[in-house]
């Protein structure tokens, strides 16, 4: 790491925007370079050797199989997002990538020239549901999907960071079926990060991934049982946070984009997802900074 990242200098300066003791030692330990602007962070390559290690790891879990990832861009069509009703679920998150204006010919940054059409990706997800959409699946569709997601947060806490990297398994097929591969993804992702050593607890939660009207049946989704995250220590003060989720999204996704299911009616869908940034937080947090006493899980 080099010295003005841990002494006085730019790079204090900008550590100090996170006023975290835990953010201070994970750029001592060389894992992390502050970055300009809230929730931003460069990644060293001790940090993304571990981040291999982890999604090669992951990669040996799929209980469908899979070579690797389909590796997403960090944006895509705001009309997909709309179909999603995610726009209206969660409008305070949402990033939109607007066009410069031109002057003369040129591109220049004077003016507004108006929306690109896209948006800064959310969750990974939502790039499965327009490749099935308006026709009728016969048999379930596996995805493996990762790439950057951006959420415009508030704070900037370790672990909470604007952009960050999911890696997501979905599932679209029949309600039956949906439900059945996400519970045992739940058993499996909790034997998964055990074998990393890690400690995490089990816990349900709710999102309105359903719309903006499902804000009111918070309640009525726990009872349901729809989502579950795994919860881990990621900072030195013990504040649990999600490193991951399972999660049942019912038919809303394929009835919002069409997406038949056999003879069925609407097809259910199915996600787990991993938060790779947050899992190589937590290991850290549970094993330390020397990369070469870590267990070898991959």
């Amino acid at each position: 790491m080099a010295a003005h990242m841990r002494g006085r200098g730019p790079g204090a300066a900008l550590a100090s925007r996170w006023a975290d003791e835990s953010f201070d030692s994970l750029v001592a330990g060389d894992w992390l370079v502050p970055a300009t602007g809230r929730g931003l962070v460069l990644f060293t390559a001790k940090f993304e050797s571990a981040v291999s290690r982890l999604n090669t790891a992951i990669t040996g879990i799929s209980p469908s199989g899979t070579a690797g990832p389909l590796w997403c861009p960090p944006v895509m069509a705001r009309s997909d997002i709309e179909r999603a009703e995610y726009d209206q679920a969660f409008p305070h998150l949402l990033g939109d990538v607007n066009a410069m204006a031109q002057q003369g010919g040129q591109e220049g940054l004077a003016g507004d020239g108006g929306s690109s059409g896209t948006v800064l990706v959310p969750v990974i997800c939502y790039n499965v549901y327009p490749q099935l959409a308006d026709r009728v699946i016969e048999r379930p569709a596996h995805f493996d999907l990762a790439g950057h997601c951006y959420r415009h947060e508030a704070t900037s806490e370790v672990g909470r960071l604007r952009s960050f990297r999911l890696r997501e398994f979905v599932l679209v097929t029949g309600e039956a079926e949906a439900r059945r591969w996400r519970d045992e993804w739940i058993t499996g992702c909790a034997e998964f990060y055990a074998g990393l050593g890690l400690k995490v607890s089990v816990q349900p939660a709710s999102d309105p991934f359903f719309g903006p009207a499902d804000r009111l049946f918070r309640r009525s989704q726990l009872e349901q049982q729809l989502k579950y995250e795994f919860v881990a220590d990621l900072r030195d003060d013990g504040a649990g946070m999600a490193i991951g989720s399972a999660n049942c999204h019912k038919d809303h996704q394929g009835s919002r984009f069409g997406i038949g299911y056999r003879d069925e009616g609407a097809a259910h869908s199915a996600c787990v997802g991993f938060g790779l940034e947050r899992i190589v937080l937590a290991l850290i947090r549970t094993h330390g900074d020397d990369l070469a006493a870590w267990p070898a899980f991959a």
